[in-house]
Protein backbone atom coordinates (compact mmCIF):
# COMPACT_ATOMS: atom_id res chain seq x y z
CA UNK A 1 0.00 0.00 0.00
CA UNK A 2 2.59 1.98 0.90
CA UNK A 3 4.12 1.94 -2.82
CA UNK A 4 0.56 2.77 -4.29
CA UNK A 5 0.60 5.61 -1.69
CA UNK A 6 3.76 6.99 -3.12
CA UNK A 7 2.80 6.12 -6.32
CA UNK A 8 -0.55 8.62 -6.32
CA UNK A 9 1.16 10.99 -4.45
CA UNK A 10 3.96 11.56 -7.39
CA UNK A 11 0.91 11.13 -9.97
CA UNK A 12 -2.64 11.94 -8.61
CA UNK A 13 -4.18 10.94 -11.87
CA UNK A 14 -2.66 7.26 -11.95
CA UNK A 15 -5.86 5.53 -12.19
CA UNK A 16 -4.18 2.28 -11.79
CA UNK A 17 -2.03 2.65 -8.92
CA UNK A 18 -5.48 3.78 -7.45
CA UNK A 19 -7.10 0.40 -8.45
CA UNK A 20 -4.30 -1.67 -6.92
CA UNK A 21 -4.28 -0.47 -3.89
CA UNK A 22 -7.77 -1.06 -3.58
CA UNK A 23 -7.32 -4.03 -4.36
CA UNK A 24 -4.63 -3.91 -1.74
CA UNK A 25 -7.66 -2.90 0.81
CA UNK A 26 -9.72 -5.96 -0.57
CA UNK A 27 -7.01 -8.47 0.74
CA UNK A 28 -6.85 -6.19 3.90
CA UNK A 29 -10.72 -6.69 4.09
CA UNK A 30 -10.88 -3.03 4.26
CA UNK A 31 -13.57 -2.16 1.92
CA UNK A 32 -14.59 0.90 2.81
CA UNK A 33 -10.71 2.14 1.85
CA UNK A 34 -11.01 -0.31 -1.17
CA UNK A 35 -14.16 1.59 -2.50
CA UNK A 36 -12.99 5.30 -2.27
CA UNK A 37 -10.02 3.92 -3.92
CA UNK A 38 -11.94 2.32 -6.86
CA UNK A 39 -14.46 5.31 -6.78
CA UNK A 40 -11.38 7.31 -7.77
CA UNK A 41 -10.30 4.93 -10.08
CA UNK A 42 -13.25 4.79 -12.37
CA UNK A 43 -13.46 8.72 -12.08
CA UNK A 44 -10.12 9.05 -13.53
CA UNK A 45 -10.79 6.14 -16.13
CA UNK A 46 -14.37 5.59 -16.52
CA UNK A 47 -13.83 2.72 -18.94
CA UNK A 48 -12.19 0.51 -16.56
CA UNK A 49 -14.49 -2.35 -16.99
CA UNK A 50 -12.55 -4.39 -14.41
CA UNK A 51 -12.79 -1.67 -11.57
CA UNK A 52 -16.47 -1.86 -11.91
CA UNK A 53 -16.08 -5.78 -11.85
CA UNK A 54 -14.21 -5.60 -8.39
CA UNK A 55 -16.45 -2.99 -7.09
CA UNK A 56 -19.36 -4.61 -7.56
CA UNK A 57 -18.25 -7.82 -5.71
CA UNK A 58 -17.21 -5.62 -2.75
CA UNK A 59 -20.71 -4.06 -2.91
CA UNK A 60 -21.97 -8.17 -2.94
CA UNK A 61 -19.79 -9.09 0.10
CA UNK A 62 -21.43 -6.14 1.85
CA UNK A 63 -25.19 -7.09 1.03
CA UNK A 64 -25.64 -4.11 -1.17
CA UNK A 65 -27.29 -6.22 -4.04
CA UNK A 66 -28.57 -3.01 -6.19
CA UNK A 67 -25.14 -1.31 -6.09
CA UNK A 68 -23.54 -4.84 -6.81
CA UNK A 69 -25.79 -5.25 -10.07
CA UNK A 70 -25.65 -1.76 -11.03
CA UNK A 71 -21.52 -2.23 -10.96
CA UNK A 72 -21.55 -5.48 -12.64
CA UNK A 73 -24.16 -4.18 -15.59
CA UNK A 74 -21.98 -1.45 -16.05
CA UNK A 75 -18.70 -3.45 -16.56
CA UNK A 76 -20.89 -5.81 -18.98
CA UNK A 77 -21.79 -2.63 -20.55
CA UNK A 78 -18.06 -2.22 -21.65
CA UNK A 79 -17.20 -5.50 -22.15
CA UNK A 80 -16.15 -7.68 -19.35
CA UNK A 81 -17.66 -10.90 -19.10
CA UNK A 82 -17.59 -12.56 -15.39
CA UNK A 83 -15.18 -15.77 -15.38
Amino acid sequence: IQDYDEAIRLDPQHAIAYFNRGFSYINLGQYAQAIQDLDEAIRLDPLDAIAYYVRGLIYGELGKSDEAARDFAKAKELGFEAP
